[in-house]
């Protein structure tokens, strides 16, 4: 699947094994928030568990992986996430990144009411975005081990 400049691509143990070491710092704060502390693992049970996801590429570079969980196997409640490499915060990456994520909301949200998750306080990139998507904060947050993380949410359009 491609959208213009952004490639995408499944989610395999390959591309979460070279995803690791290229996360952004607030992105590997949150999965270890969130997570059990094995990355590797979390990511792949993430990716899993998932009923979509994929792997985002620009110019052959690895730039995010992302995807929705739904809260059960019938639910349609789903928690969207995302894990950012450090290449997102190149402006002309950033630029493509926010042009094409539209249609990947709708995607994402095409079997479910409601999208909701948490984000952390820190992460002001992931912050305006989610809110630029129309994703709402409710000033709703949970505190994990000194971090805050902001719950955000989105309901969707009539479940097909």
């Amino acid at each position: 699947m491609t959208c213009r400049s952004v490639v995408l691509e499944p989610v395999t143990r390959a591309v979460i094994a070279d995803l690791i070491p290229r996360l952004r710092p607030v992105d590997r704060l949150e999965l270890d928030l969130m997570g059990t502390g094995e990355a590797e693992r979390d990511l792949e049970r993430l990716a899993g568990q998932s009923r979509r996801s994929m792997a985002a590429y620009m110019s052959g570079e690895l730039v995010c992986i992302f995807g929705i969980k739904a809260m059960g196997i019938l639910s349609d409640v789903g928690c969207p996430w995302a894990m950012m490499t450090r290449q997102v915060d190149r402006p002309e990456v950033r630029r493509a990144f926010i042009a094409n994520s539209g249609p990947v909301v709708d995607w994402l949200g095409q079997d479910v009411r409601r999208m909701w998750n948490l984000v952390a306080e820190e992460n002001t990139t992931a912050i305006r975005w989610l809110k630029w998507l129309g994703f709402r904060f409710d000033g709703r947050a949970v505190t994990v081990q000194g971090h805050r993380l902001l719950h955000f949410e989105m309901e969707t359009k009539d479940v097909r």
